[in-house]
């Protein structure tokens, strides 16, 4: 009967809700597969997060939720998570990844049967990520996504509802005849010839559809409000996930981060100070010994466990940043910041920890005390003595000399807030100047 065909076609329109949400999975399980965000890693294997920890993008986050004040249950639950995923970093995305694909697919296929199996497995790994990925969203603080895994089970289960129930009244018997109706047509009357229905093409049942729809929002208000309020809900995720997602695919959209940050770099022209000290393998170095060179300065703490070895790391990701032409005339040089610990010993143990010992054009500088103090002086930086500690407060300053000898840019080289994204802003920010400077002659 009509109510019948009717439901039939009603059901088949939802299709395409599910199948959104189908793509939308197939789209995070592509983001989660996605090397250069570090999540196949449980622990790095070069470089550090910036709290000096050596852990992947996931175990240092749910490491750093589990530290947050809450209840001892749940900070339990997701430091047992985190030591987890730092031992099996690659097991436990793999099958992140996996679980994201098949939900995908199966929402995509739009069929009753998969559906009903997929829901309970959508339903598990929602509550999963939404307790150890995101500490119910409000304990832990630093979840990019809190609360997240709540609505969107909410949005699987409407979509499934929706597919596998007809809309009601879809099943309601056909109206009974009344008891006086004649069984068979009066011969003053016969019976019409019933004409086959036409089937609309493609287009047609496109435009009767668009023309329905634009009747429905004409005669139903609330219908209209529904329409507008479902486009606007669209544009917000749209305003909001789709730059995060390119971003997070794109390895130069971090000087946004660094420059949020720390602030826009300072474009300058001035003749950079010189000064005369040695490296780590002692052999004399001058500014003036590096003219025709681009020269990445700035100054580091040879026993400093914080900030000191991140910014090292920086330096040489904007390093390989660079093309190989650019690289040949680039000079990596780090001046000690540290009066007590100025041997040469501890910059080569620095070098030796962070890898750098390896890592062409890197000069580590040290020298006599006044020495030091001449060059941190030349270039605004100040240099505090820890009270009972082996590290030093200074100035965190990087600076950009073409190979005319000329100060083109100064950098702020704060790490800023410990998060990953921020890990590589500046050294992103660096590498531009860097190329910018060496234009330059």
């Amino acid at each position: 009967d009509i109510n019948r065909l009717r439901a039939q076609r009603n059901t088949a329109a939802r299709r395409p809700a599910c199948r959104t949400i189908g793509l939308y999975l197939l789209g995070m399980a592509l983001l989660q597969a996605w090397p250069g965000r570090g999540f196949w890693q449980g622990r790095l294997l070069h470089g550090q997060q910036a709290d000096g920890s050596r852990l992947g993008t996931l175990a240092d986050m749910t490491k750093q939720m589990s530290a947050t004040p809450q209840p001892h249950l749940f900070s339990s639950i997701v430091s047992a998570f985190s030591a987890f995923d730092a031992s099996h970093g690659f097991a436990v995305n793999c099958f992140v990844v996996v679980v994201l694909g098949l939900l995908g697919a199966a929402f995509l296929s739009a069929d009753v049967v998969v559906l009903r199996c997929a829901l309970p497995v959508a339903a598990v790994f929602c509550l999963a990520d939404w307790v150890l990925a995101q500490d119910l969203g409000f304990f832990g603080g630093t979840g990019t996504d809190p609360n997240s895994m709540v609505p969107l089970l909410l949005v699987f289960s409407a979509a499934y509802l929706a597919r596998t129930r007809p809309p009601a009244g879809a099943e309601s018997p056909a109206r009974p005849f009344p008891a006086d109706a004649p069984t068979a047509p009066s011969p003053a009357m016969p019976a019409p010839i019933a004409a086959a229905p036409a089937t609309p093409a493609a287009g047609g049942r496109l435009q009767e559809r668009l023309s329905s729809w634009w009747k429905d929002l004409g005669r139903r208000p609330a219908y209209l409000f529904r329409s507008l309020a479902a486009c606007g809900a669209v544009g917000v995720v749209l305003l909001g996930a789709m730059p995060m997602a390119f971003a997070s695919l794109n390895r130069v959209a971090d000087p946004i981060i660094a420059q949020a940050t720390d602030g826009t770099p300072d474009v300058t022209d001035f003749p950079a100070p010189n000064f005369g000290l040695v490296d780590q393998n002692g052999r004399p170095v001058s500014l003036t010994d590096l003219r025709g060179r681009t020269v990445a300065l700035t100054f580091l703490d040879p026993v400093c466990n914080n900030d000191c070895p991140v910014i090292a790391q920086e330096l040489r990701q904007a390093y390989e940043m660079l093309s190989p032409a650019t690289r040949r005339s680039v000079e990596l040089v780090a001046v000690d910041v540290n009066p007590l610990y100025r041997a040469r010993s501890y910059l080569l143990a620095f070098d030796r920890q962070e890898g750098l010992d390896r890592q062409a054009n890197w000069l580590y500088l040290t020298g006599g005390t006044a020495q030091l103090a001449h060059a941190w002086s030349s270039y605004g930086i100040e240099v505090a003595l820890s009270p009972g500690g082996s590290m030093v407060a200074h100035g965190e300053l990087a600076y950009v000399i073409d190979p005319a000898g000329r100060v083109r840019t100064v950098l702020d080289s704060d790490i800023g807030p410990g998060t990953t994204a921020s890990e590589s802003s500046f050294a992103a920010t660096l590498a531009q100047a860097i190329r910018q400077a060496a234009t330059r002659r």
